[in-house]
């Protein structure tokens, strides 16, 4: 089983259309299993990393304070007892993450799906489904490195247009359609809401002569 799982890997790194092609025999089941495994591996690493970039900011306040003054040591020795607050904060988020990835994919699936209809995919949403799984591999594996993720995010993009195409047997520019259009659309609405927020903030801004 780890053999097949580190070989199932290696394909969507190194050879993703063979590997979309080989992955048309898999069941569900069997995409999510792999899908699970390495979305545990990430959150642990991401939990670990995260854990320590909040102790390393943490430190960095305390030694700043404990330099500027009598008051400054006085908060300094107060923030020192706030690092398991610091650690548990941290592994509540993962976990929070982890739990929003493990049944958020079905949601992404769905949403990408329908405009595999749109756009002339008769395959079936579990094909679908499956391949938003199996693109979330170089995420999984570099999304809790800094900066890094990036890449991994992109890389994942990539390999999930190839998918589509592949597993819904369309043509590269319907897969980018597929994925680019509920991705601007997401994008639209966090503008809206933006501009929502920005506006309910000015407005309460400008009420606050009057309430004064």
């Amino acid at each position: 089983m780890t053999t097949s799982f580190v070989d199932k890997v290696k394909g969507f790194l190194m050879a993703p259309t063979r590997a979309f092609q080989d992955s048309r025999a898999d069941t569900l089941s069997e995409a999510f299993r792999y899908y699970f495994v390495l979305l545990v591996i990430f959150s642990i690493l991401y939990a670990i990393v995260s854990a320590a970039v909040g102790m390393a900011a943490l430190t960095a306040i305390i030694e700043q304070l404990a330099m500027s003054g009598a008051i400054g040591e006085a908060l300094a020795g107060v923030l020192e007892n706030f690092s398991g607050f610091v650690v548990a904060v941290s592994l509540f988020f993962v976990y929070l993450l982890f739990l929003l990835m493990l049944f958020g994919v079905f949601l992404e699936g769905f949403m990408y799906h329908v405009f595999v209809l749109l756009l002339g995919g008769e395959k079936g949403f579990i094909a679908t489904l499956k391949t938003v799984m199996y693109a979330s591999t170089p995420w999984l594996l570099l999304g809790w490195i800094p900066y890094i993720s990036a890449i991994g995010a992109l890389w994942s993009l990539i390999l999930l247009i190839l998918g589509i195409k592949e597993t819904q047997e369309m043509t590269l520019g319907s897969a980018l359609l597929v994925i680019l259009v509920p991705l601007v659309l997401v994008l639209i609405l966090v503008l809206l809401g933006a501009a929502v927020i920005a506006a309910l903030v000015a407005g309460f801004v400008e009420m606050m002569p009057f309430l004064a």
